[in-house]
């Protein structure tokens, strides 16, 4: 039985995988990429299988084009030796699957009392999978009264009452931009006005819209 061995390869000793069913890197994205091995000096692991004479790559395709482009001579790879392609291929999935869901509000606050205290947003975009637009609302998710989810819906007033939605951070990065533009057109301050322009407004939207 083949170990799976850590080895120095050299780049021009591998080829990507034509069954790779990730889709393209924008030009943009390779240069984002080149930018994080910059960063770190390292382009991690690169996960190969010995086939057609040379290195197949299961895991890391993407690094590869960026390796390629910073003009690495040897890549520090895992050679899993002879395997069958659909082994390559169920590796590539468990190593290219998200396994865990983030904890946003715990991320957003290393991210804002850690990362932020050494780096820049601006330096960041330059290198980090996120966009600033999704970096500057990381940011301002912890300036958000998530104690308002604790309430149980009963009245403050007798003619006021608490909402409780929970919401991904999809939608709540949304929330953000509505707010944002309640705020720069209409000088919106509040989230209760911002909210009840929402419902308004999609209140006016026409029953057969719905439908579509």
């Amino acid at each position: 039985m083949h170990r799976t061995q850590l080895v120095h390869i050299n780049i021009k000793d591998l080829f990507p995988a034509d069954w790779n069913y990730k889709t393209d890197g924008t030009p943009e994205q390779i240069e984002k990429l080149c930018n994080s091995i910059k960063e770190d000096s390292s382009a991690g692991v690169v996960a190969v299988r010995e086939y057609n004479g040379g290195f197949e790559v299961i895991d890391g395709n993407h690094r590869l084009t960026a390796l390629k482009k910073l003009k690495w001579k040897e890549i520090p790879c895992e050679n899993f030796g002879g395997i069958s392609k659909a082994k390559a291929i169920t590796i590539a999935r468990r190593r290219n699957h998200k396994w865990f869901d983030d904890d946003v509000i715990a991320y957003a606050e290393i991210f804002k009392n850690d990362v932020l205290d050494e780096y820049t947003i601006e330096q960041l975009e330059t290198f980090m999978p996120d966009t600033k637009e999704e970096m500057e609302n990381l940011e301002k998710i912890l300036d958000f009264d998530w104690t308002q989810f604790e309430g149980d819906g009963e009245f403050e007033q007798e003619d006021v009452r608490t909402i409780k939605v929970v919401v991904n951070i999809n939608v709540y990065e949304s929330w953000l931009r509505w707010k944002k533009r309640c705020e720069d057109i209409l000088n919106y301050e509040s989230d209760s006005k911002c909210f009840e322009f929402a419902v308004v407004e999609a209140l006016n939207i026409p029953e057969e819209s719905l439908l579509t």
